[in-house]
Parts: C-alpha cells; sequence; structure tokens
C-alpha cells in the first residue's frame, strides 16, 4: 500500500495499527509502495523494518504488480513473517501477497478498506465489470482463504458477508494516535464561522448533494457562515466541476474551495471550525470524523459512515443521505449557539479517547495475530467461525 496522504485515510490508520502492534510486542516488517516522511521516522525509530518497492517506469510491471512479485522472489533471504497482513482486495497487488502466503503455507489477513463495499462496487460500469472478472479469478479465493478478514465496521462486515464468504471476520475500528493532537484544543473561530468538509474531493464523498443543500439554507442562516472544502481533487478535474455547481448557483462568496491540508495546518483548520460535515455515500470508517472529533469540532455525516455513536451519544447529527436532511441538520447545527456546538464538540473529543485511541486498536490486532496463530482464546470481535 502507499503511505501517501493523497491516498486516503488508511495512509494515516496503517501505521498507527504497525506503530501499537510493534509496542505490544510484534516485530513488524512495513512493505510499502510510496514513504511518507511523516511516518518513515516513526516506524524506523519504533524497530519496523521498513522496505519501499520502488514504482516500475512500465505501465505492464506496474498493472501486473511485477515489481512486488520480483520482491518476494528474494524475500525469504530477508525476512520470515508468521503472518501476511494486505489492504484491499481488487489490486493484482493484493493478490501478490495472498499468493506468497499460499504457496508457502503463511497465515494471512486482509483488510479490504470497504472495496467490497455495494456502492464502490456497482458505481462504475466498467470497473464492476472488472472487479466481477478479478472476483472469479482470484478475490474470491484469497478471501475465503485468508486466516481472517478484518473489517472496521460492522456495516463492513456485513459486505464481506454479503458476497458469500465464510472466512472468520475481525471488527477492529481505526485507531488514532491521540499524541498528534493537541492535549487541549484552542478554538479561533473567524467573524463567519465555517462548516469544513476535509476529505478527498472525490464523488462518493457527496459534496454535490452538499453544495445543493447548502443553496437550499435560508439566507438569514447562512448570511454569517462559509463552507470550506479542503481535499485534493481526486480525480483531478473533479473539483473543477463542482467549482462550475457553485458558480451556477451563485455561492461563490460563501463557498471556498482550499485545497489540501496537512499536520498542524490540517488540525488549525478542525479546531476554527464550527462544523464538520462528511456527507458520505460510503465510507467503511471516515478517520476525518474521528480528527474532526477530537478537535473538538462537532460533525454532521450519513448513515453510510458506521458513526452511529454519534446518535447514540448525541454527539452530533447522523442522518440519511438527502438534500433535504442536510439542510436540516445543517440549520439546527449552525442555528444553535457557539457553547452548544462547543459542548457537543467537548463530548465528541472524550468519546474518541475513550473508545479509539491507538493503544486499544493495537492491543486487539496484537490478539487476533496471536489468536491465528495458536487457534486458542478467541477474542471476543472475531465472529463468523466455528
Amino acid at each position: 500500500m502507499s503511505l501517501n496522504p493523497k491516498s486516503g485515510g488508511p495512509a494515516t490508520s496503517v501505521p498507527i495499527q504497525c506503530l501499537g502492534t510493534q509496542k505490544m510486542g510484534a516485530e513488524m516488517c512495513f512493505v510499502t509502495s510510496n514513504l511518507s516522511h511523516r511516518y518513515t521516522e516513526k516506524l524506523v525509530n519504533s524497530g519496523v523494518k521498513l522496505y519501499e518497492i520502488k514504482r516500475s517506469h512500465s505501465i505492464f510491471a506496474r498493472y501486473f504488480a511485477l515489481p512486488l512479485k520480483n520482491f518476494f522472489s528474494s524475500f525469504d533471504r530477508l525476512y520470515h513473517p508468521d503472518i501476511l497482513h494486505y489492504h484491499g482486495v481488487w489490486r493484482i497487488s493484493c493478490h501478490r501477497v495472498a499468493q506468497y502466503g499460499k504457496k508457502h503455507g503463511i497465515p494471512y489477513v486482509v483488510n479490504p478498506r470497504g472495496d467490497l463495499e455495494l456502492y464502490r462496487v456497482n458505481n462504475n460500469k466498467l470497473k464492476k465489470l472488472k472487479k466481477e472478472i478479478a472476483w472469479r479469478l482470484y478475490v474470491r479465493d484469497d478471501l475465503q482463504r485468508a486466516a481472517c478478514i478484518l473489517v472496521t465496521s460492522q456495516q463492513e462486515a456485513d459486505a464481506v458477508i454479503s458476497r458469500g464468504v465464510t472466512s472468520p471476520i475481525a471488527i477492529i475500528p481505526n485507531g488514532m494516535d491521540i499524541n498528534d493532537f493537541p492535549s487541549s484544543i484552542h478554538h479561533f473561530l473567524p467573524e463567519k464561522r465555517v462548516v469544513l468538509f476535509l476529505s478527498r474531493v472525490n464523488p462518493i464523498k457527496g459534496l454535490d448533494i452538499l453544495i445543493d443543500a447548502w443553496n437550499q439554507l435560508p439566507s438569514d442562516t447562512k448570511n454569517n457562515w462559509e463552507l470550506h472544502i479542503v481535499g485534493n481533487s481526486d480525480p483531478e478535474g473533479y473539483e473543477e466541476i463542482l467549482k462550475q455547481q457553485v458558480q451556477r448557483y451563485g455561492l461563490q462568496q460563501s463557498i471556498l474551495f482550499c485545497g489540501p491540508l496537512n499536520g498542524k495546518e490540517k488540525i488549525d483548520k478542525y479546531s476554527s471550525a464550527s462544523v464538520f460535515v462528511l456527507p458520505t455515500r460510503n465510507e467503511n470508517f471516515g478517520n476525518v470524523v474521528a480528527e474532526a472529533m477530537l478537535c473538538e469540532c462537532p460533525v454532521i455525516t450519513t448513515k453510510n459512515a458506521p458513526w452511529e455513536c454519534i446518535q447514540e451519544n448525541n454527539l452530533g447529527w447522523w442522518i440519511d443521505l438527502s438534500v433535504a436532511n442536510l439542510v436540516k441538520s445543517l440549520s439546527e447545527a449552525m442555528n444553535a449557539s457557539d457553547e452548544e456546538r462547543l459542548s457537543l464538540g467537548k463530548k465528541s473529543r472524550q468519546y474518541i479517547i475513550n473508545h479509539l485511541s491507538s493503544d486499544s486498536v493495537a492491543k486487539n490486532t496484537y490478539e487476533l495475530y496471536e489468536w491465528i496463530l495458536s487457534k486458542q482464546n478467541k477474542p471476543l470481535f472475531i465472529h463468523n467461525c466455528d
């Protein structure tokens, strides 16, 4: 997998999981196609063995993951793993890992990372056809022969089961490195309050619906507010399509495209926002929701993301995706007082600290690995097995 921040949440959550599991006592080896300056030093300093597979100039070699195949041909001389653990299911590179495990009798864990969610499978006819071919050729067998499928939510587990996969399933949410965030949040609220979207600018994130909803908000509600859209355009031309939608509505003064932010700038952006919104069409977890909550920013997101805890604990808004529901929840959030929103934000931060710290996720991952090797003392978060 890639550690490039542009690739989305796994570029953060996977290193966090790896670092925590190393700390628990496992000897971790991390193989990546793209190193990240943010995590490279942390991984090396913690004792993780780090290997970068150089990008090939050949499109054929990249498509068929030949550099990874060549890496595995010399892997035995470098490392002797007890368990293999890979992320995603459709790419040939994922299959290369499963092939290596099958050939050498090494149990392997698969993190689908949302790849089996129905929306992602069905939203493009050509890609759907390619995925169905891959499913029949190798993906189904790779998943059926996995020692365990690791998912981040019950929603994702249901997607795996719906494909007829009968391998054991472990539900372990992504962990958050609390130390990456300030111990106390200082809010610098601008004169015009901010509703923040921060994620990849991609059709799956529902920004077109959010812009429709923003257009329908009453003028007296949004007069003193701005919608800030933060993230890299993926695909490249998609942000321009959204800008044209904004121009058609004449909303250029209240909807701002801010580009991608990372590190302290990103945390400052969360901290200066009064509401965070992720109107996603599909999310197997949604790291940005947890990040916003850690920065005491109350969240609006959809039931296409596994954040029912927001509704269950009265932390914000967890809604069915529609323009009408976004208008309603945005109106409620924007018409609340600063004090009311801050109260929701503080409760949200405490929830993440209590339930999604990197230590708790690392502990569960370590227990999963131990169970795979011993088949004793099955943890309670493992299902779909005898």
